[in-house]
């Protein structure tokens, strides 16, 4: 279904695009929280709140389609037009009721985050919900067995695709911080520009958290076994059954779905993971060298301090012992050298110990029957199938002998590269009891389509 047809108005964004976008918006949001607070929020109770934000923010503009002024009736009728809120009812008593609309609210509720997002721990939350969701699901009464597709693989790549935006969003944050740094003119408003941001703090402090907890590493290799695990059980063959009703599709359309969300999560976890956090820690240490680099060129004045002292030493041995000395005292007298020390928060924080729960640390192990590894093997040998296994080149063979009990390859052209590894199968398999074919290979080679391949002549049994 199209975003359109679903919210069903066409002028659904117009609030959030008219001249007046900013008070719509306020407006919205005063509603919803009123309707948290209120068990019924009526028309005249809404109308009023929004009456008083108005006179508050003394705002006097009109209204693009009327030309009356802005109030609070005539936003709620605009909100109404545009799907933002239900069409009028009548209360219990007898009083018109404002009721937001649902769509209306989840795409406010998703303006909130992007606004009021802070460094909340959302990284190592999505690895703890994924952790933890795989981990329960050991129990054999736990209830997301029930629906699969629905309660573990959409959970699994909603916290996989949550965990990748926040890194992106956190690449995205430090190549800022760098463009900012490179603005900065003089050392204070430098050091105002660390202090205002808490560098380490607000930025990177869920990323180094996430980075150096011993238990995420364990917790991640965990995830990544239990998911290898999940696809060659039969929970799985119950996600594309479910999958399939659910989403009213043919098997094969439910299984590429759920192979294509399965892969999605796995890629993610084994490649993607990795390569942001690398990636994160070459751009941090990049911003490091850069504000380095920038606190020196400001501390200098422009001057590259180290060339000068370079300059000045170079010259020295080639004056006079008197001048020499003359210039020595000079500079003595021109270098003032002073202790500077400052007393912060840190210096009296007291050292907290982090105690570690230790209980689950090393690898668990787990024993597994013959007849469990026999089951394993055949799903997994029917997941990847060997497209040249000694019954398909058997299949191959028979259909280019066709009647004929000998076939020689010089007889024949080879165009395409499956053909030559099928050729190249057979004369693997020629030893075997159970190919049904014989082959002989020659001295001599064909030259064909594919390139140069030993003459073959294969018979049939």
């Amino acid at each position: 279904m199209h975003f359109f047809d679903m919210i069903g108005s066409e002028d659904f964004f117009k609030p959030l695009t008219s001249r007046h976008h900013r008070v719509y918006y306020d407006c919205m949001r005063l509603l919803i929280d009123r309707s948290k607070s209120l068990p019924v929020l009526y028309e005249s109770t809404a109308r009023d709140d929004i009456n008083i934000y108005l006179n508050n923010k003394k705002y006097s503009g009109v209204d693009e389609d009327t030309g009356a002024a802005l109030n609070g009736a005539l936003i709620l009728t605009r909100l109404r037009e545009c799907a933002w809120l239900l069409p009028r009812e009548i209360g219990r008593g007898g009083e018109y009721v404002v009721e937001i609309a649902g769509n209306a609210r989840r795409v406010m509720d998703f303006f909130a985050k992007m606004t009021e997002k802070i460094d909340d721990g959302e990284m190592s939350n999505r690895i703890f919900s994924m952790y933890e969701l795989l981990f329960h699901l050991r129990e054999e009464d736990n209830v997301r067995r029930e629906r699969p597709y629905t309660n573990i693989l959409l959970p699994l790549l909603d916290d996989a695709v949550g965990l990748k935006n926040e890194l992106s969003d956190l690449k995205e944050h430090i190549a800022t911080i760098m463009k900012e740094v490179i603005r900065l003119q003089d050392l204070n408003s430098f050091g105002q520009f660390i202090l205002k941001d808490e560098m380490l703090e607000r930025f990177f402090k869920e990323y180094f958290f996430v980075k150096n907890n011993g238990m995420i590493p364990m917790q991640l290799s965990f995830i990544k076994e239990e998911l290898y695990n999940l696809k060659l059980g039969a929970l799985y063959e119950r996600m594309i059954s479910e999958c399939e009703d659910k989403l009213e599709l043919d098997r094969s359309e439910a299984e590429a779905k759920v192979d294509a969300y399965y892969a999605e999560i796995q890629y993610f976890l084994n490649e993607e993971y990795m390569g942001n956090m690398d990636l994160i820690d070459q751009r941090i240490n990049t911003y490091y060298r850069l504000a380095n680099t920038r606190i020196a060129l400001m501390a200098s004045d422009g001057m590259h301090t180290e060339t000068v002292i370079h300059e000045l030493l170079m010259a020295l041995p080639e004056l006079d012992s008197g001048e020499a000395d003359e210039v020595l005292e000079k500079l003595s007298d021109a270098v003032m050298i002073r202790p500077h020390k400052y007393v912060g928060t840190k210096s009296f924080e007291k050292r907290r110990v982090i105690v570690r729960d230790t209980s689950n640390i090393g690898l668990k192990s787990s024993v597994m029957d013959e007849e469990e590894k026999a089951k394993r093997t055949e799903e997994l040998f029917k997941r990847a199938p060997n497209k040249y296994s000694v019954k398909r080149a058997g299949e191959f063979l028979s259909g280019v002998l066709g009647d004929s009990e000998e076939f020689r390859l010089s007889d024949a052209d080879v165009k395409e590269k499956s053909e030559a590894l099928m050729y190249a199968a057979s004369m693997m398999y020629g030893g075997s009891k159970e190919f049904p074919y014989d082959v002989e290979i020659g001295d001599s080679e064909v030259e064909t389509s594919v390139g140069l391949i030993s003459d073959l002549v294969i018979r049939r049994r």
